[in-house]
């Protein structure tokens, strides 16, 4: 299976339009439109295989669901540019998760000097805004921002319609590159994505030690019961409801207590 020419650039059109956040919404659309696992289903749309596509995209949304951006600085490698050209060309080769997420860490290095290049590029137009600005020239301003997305623009249009069209070749040389040790690290590394991805969500969603207490019951209902994650959530849903229903109102109590006072 080859990937043709009018698939390659609708790829790369999409990657472009979330890349620079030309959806609707803006910046909200493109955070969440950049989700490993809305890209996939989006790819698996364009390449006509959306099943592989979100079976390879659930295992690389789980390990970077708990992604975060600290001062511009992701916790995990960028892979939002990779995925576009990773996974089509992991679908035409027959490839899994293990093989996708490889392409997408060895190009991650490069999309982030692609990035900082980029953020050089658009700074020179941001600053040519502020003297518009200054002189009162708004109407001229308000292009600046979308001209500084030439560069997004360019490299989308042009790196992932190129490595698409490469073919499923650029895949086996890839793999075939990497010494058997790293391989094997790499399949294990794969493996405990899912799990650091996890970690790095509870981190932020956990405030005292007895919430543990939640993750370990829905891992037994999953592991002993084997239960499915549609019942284990409607089940967390009930305890989260109970809660709600039956813990006292605590900005009632310390309202009232600042009454009395």
């Amino acid at each position: 299976m080859q990937i043709s020419v009018i698939q390659a650039i609708l790829l790369g059109v999409f990657c472009t339009l979330i890349s620079t956040g030309a959806f609707p919404l803006g910046w909200i659309s493109m955070n969440i439109m950049a989700k490993p696992l809305i890209a996939c289903g989006i790819i698996g749309l364009i390449m006509g295989n959306v099943k592989d596509a979100l079976i390879i995209g659930c295992v690389l949304q789980s390990a970077y669901i708990g992604q975060m951006s600290i001062g511009g600085v992701t916790t995990l490698p960028d892979i939002s540019m990779a995925v576009w050209f990773a996974l089509p060309l992991t679908l035409t080769t027959n490839g899994d998760a293990t093989t996708c997420l490889t392409i997408c860490l060895a190009f991650a290095a490069v999309a982030t000097v692609i990035k900082e290049f980029g953020n050089m590029f658009k700074i020179a137009f941001l600053h040519r805004q502020d003297a518009l600005i200054e002189k009162g020239q708004i109407h001229k301003a308000w292009w600046y921002p979308w001209l500084g997305h030439i560069w997004t623009v360019a490299i989308c249009m042009v790196i992932v319609p190129l490595f698409c069209l490469a073919g499923g070749g650029v895949v086996n040389s890839i793999v075939a590159m990497l010494p058997p040790a790293v391989s094997a690290i790499m399949k294990i590394f794969v493996s405990l994505l899912p799990a650091i991805g996890f970690m790095i969500l509870m981190v932020t969603l956990i405030h005292n030690n007895w919430q543990w207490i939640y993750f370990i019951v829905g891992f037994v209902m999953s592991a002993s019961l084997g239960w499915n994650t549609i019942a284990i959530t409607a089940f967390a849903c009930l305890i989260a409801y109970m809660i709600f229903q039956f813990t006292p109102d605590k900005g009632s109590s310390v309202l009232a207590k600042e009454e009395d006072d």
